[in-house]
């Protein structure tokens, strides 16, 4: 599914993402690791305009100045 590749990872790191895959169903700990990322920006993009709303790029004519 993902096309990343966890480099430089903590071992902690990698235990708490397969516990994760195992509890979740994730078939790879690439996965596992794509839906902790996934959160973190949600709850990012929360914290910053207050709501929980989906970011779009924009696609426009002209670049914002």
């Amino acid at each position: 599914m993902p096309d990343i590749e966890l480099t430089l990872i903590s071992p902690a790191l990698i235990e708490a993402l397969k516990r994760l895959m195992e509890c979740e169903g994730f078939e790879t700990i690439e996965d596992a690791a794509e839906f902790v990322f996934s959160a973190a920006v949600r709850e990012g993009a929360k914290r910053v305009t207050g709501k929980a709303r989906v970011l779009y790029a924009v696609e426009g004519k002209k670049p914002c100045a």
